[in-house]
């Protein structure tokens, strides 16, 4: 069966390069290149019967799921991928269940806490701070979903990335569920540029929210001790 895949460029992201990485072409970003046509990225593949799981990779390093794929499921690791399901007809198979979930609280700090803090730091120091937080409350969870956290430096480079999986424990359908990401400000062999820095969150490969922060080294003070960041 011919299968088109594309991504379509927003200003979520700075693409240089897309790839379609699955279990069809074993997971080779080379072989999964995509071109660039009107601001759409396409790659064309010929798929067989069974089911092919696969993923986008952006700049070689961000993995995000297909927006518009109608089934995800855990494959390598746990880690959900995008699914094409194909049955002996060569007709393609979709999921006509819709599934929710809804971001009801959000907030950005230096510590994880287990309980909620309704304040949202903006302002981290490396002298002082060791973490940049950002916690997530999840309600309506319905099916299973990868939540990606992305972020980027002030240069526009991405500084990494981390993905978690998103569900509803049976018997808890009633109970928010909270998810953190953060940043280690600590690790000596990582360069942390000064200046305003963004953090980017996708549900299942969609962008969803984004939000700035700005990272500095405390080196002077002002005559009424506030910090000044260089």
């Amino acid at each position: 069966m011919n299968i088109t895949f594309r991504y379509e460029e927003n200003e979520s992201l700075i693409i240089n390069k897309i790839s379609v990485i699955g279990s069809f072409n074993n997971y080779d970003v080379n072989s999964g290149k995509m071109e660039k046509k009107d601001g759409v990225w396409i790659l064309e593949a010929s798929l067989e019967p069974g089911e092919h799981y696969y993923k986008f990779v952006i700049n070689d390093k961000l993995k995000l799921n297909d927006s518009t794929a109608n089934i995800y499921l855990p494959h390598i690791n746990d880690e959900i991928y995008s699914v094409i399901m194909i049955n002996e007809n060569d007709e393609r198979l979709y999921n006509n269940t819709q599934y929710t979930a809804n971001i009801e609280k959000y907030n950005m700090t230096g510590n994880i806490y287990e309980e909620y803090i309704p304040t949202n730091k903006k302002e981290f120091n490396r002298n002082i701070d060791k973490k940049v937080v950002t916690r997530f409350q999840f309600t309506n969870v319905t099916g299973i979903h990868a939540v990606t956290a992305v972020w980027v430096m002030p240069n526009g480079e991405l500084f990494d990335d981390s993905e978690n999986l998103l569900f509803t424990p049976k018997g808890e359908e009633d109970k928010p569920i909270d998810i953190w990401f953060w940043i280690d400000l600590t690790d000596s062999d990582r360069n942390y540029q000064s200046g305003r820095w963004l953090m980017k969150l996708f549900l299942d490969g969609e962008f969803i929210l984004e939000d700035e922060f700005t990272l500095g080294k405390a080196n002077t003070y002002s005559n009424y001790g506030q910090v000044k960041y260089q």
